[in-house]
């Protein structure tokens, strides 16, 4: 029988310790990096979670902070010495409020607000924990799937508006002529941002939003009447292969990145047929590959995503590929400032 003393060391990198010391010294920076983001971030969503972050979008005294939080006066110093540190906040003269950055990532108006960010980071860190512990697919109830939603789409807006009239409608001439030309379809919508800042740039725009997720489909539902256009998008729940209406859309968009693989090959199906001869369809590369520098975040969002049994990193040019094995003709691979889209037909 084997004991702990027949066991064989482990090979370690050069037997010199003051080599040993600098590689563990390393390591340990490292840890305590990653250690000190996350208690910088339970603090900021425990702050969020307490309305901070809704009480500092105006500018307030200390005395009026101290009120609010309930902390003792030293206990608010170190708390708001460490948002300061952080550029959460900005204090002066006696008086205290979010940075100018965090201000506007808090505030109704953001594309993706700082809400939908610590929302989305705390179903990631579970997720990634349960990837390690169980050997199954990872869960994604109706409540995770709705912080997906929001911190992939956005909520549509004012900004969204300025972005899409200014930067991507301009890159994208296809987008617009479609619309002018006939219904819309918007494929996986999740919160249906693009297609209700869309629907805003375009008076005449008619669209259908599928969304396979109840939840989800009553935020957006939620959405478009806050729009005001719920007479223009019809937003249906329901499986996108199962739609069967031929030849009616002029486009649409199709949200690849969250078709699982024994999917796809349907939706493309139900996409040709539901377009018009010549009728456009767009297809996001939503996750390119990433220089080392983002390589870390990238992996950790690519164990998650197979957690749940859909593709990643797919390219563009592997998702012309699918589209032309679908039966689409490719007329480009667009690159914006959104990234590369890939604009494919319908043959006439």
């Amino acid at each position: 029988m084997s004991t702990l003393d027949d066991a064989v060391p482990v090979a370690t990198t050069g037997s010199d310790p003051m080599e040993r010391l600098a590689l563990s010294r390393a390591a340990r920076d490292q840890v305590e990096t990653w250690a000190n983001g996350a208690q910088a971030l339970a603090l900021l969503t425990s702050l969020r979670d307490r309305g901070w972050t809704q009480f500092l979008l105006e500018r307030r005294e200390l005395a009026a902070l101290a009120d609010f939080s309930g902390l003792p006066p030293d206990r608010l110093t170190d708390v708001l010495a460490v948002l300061e540190a952080h550029g959460i906040v900005e204090q002066l003269d006696g008086h205290v409020q979010l940075s100018a950055s965090f201000e506007a990532l808090a505030a109704a108006d953001a594309w993706i607000g700082l809400d939908d960010l610590l929302d989305r980071s705390e179903l990631m860190t579970r997720l990634t924990r349960t990837a390690a512990e169980e050997p199954g697919p990872l869960p994604l109830t109706e409540p995770d799937a709705l912080v997906v939603a929001r911190a992939a789409g956005g909520a549509a807006g004012a900004v969204t508006k300025a972005l899409y009239e200014q930067i991507f409608v301009p890159q994208l001439p296809e987008l617009s002529a479609a619309i002018k030309a006939g219904p819309w379809l918007d494929a996986g919508c999740g919160v249906a941002c693009a297609t209700l800042t869309l629907a805003s740039l375009y008076p005449e725009m008619e669209a259908v939003a599928i969304e396979l997720v109840p939840t989800v489909a009553a935020e957006t539902v939620r959405r478009a009447e806050a729009f005001g256009v719920t007479d223009r998008i019809d937003i249906r729940v329901m499986d996108a292969r199962e739609l069967d209406e031929a030849d009616r859309f002029s486009g649409a968009f199709w949200a690849q990145p969250f078709f699982p693989e024994q999917t796809r090959a349907e939706t493309l199906a139900m996409l040709l047929r539901v377009l018009q001869p010549g009728g456009v369809l767009l297809m996001q590369e939503m996750e390119p590959e990433p220089d080392e520098a983002d390589r870390p975040a990238y992996s950790l969002r690519k164990l998650v995503a197979h957690g749940w049994g859909v593709p990643f990193g797919r390219t563009a040019k592997q998702l012309a590929d699918e589209a032309k094995t679908a039966g689409f003709e490719i007329e480009r691979l667009a690159r914006t400032d959104f990234g590369r889209l890939v604009i494919a037909r319908r043959p006439v």
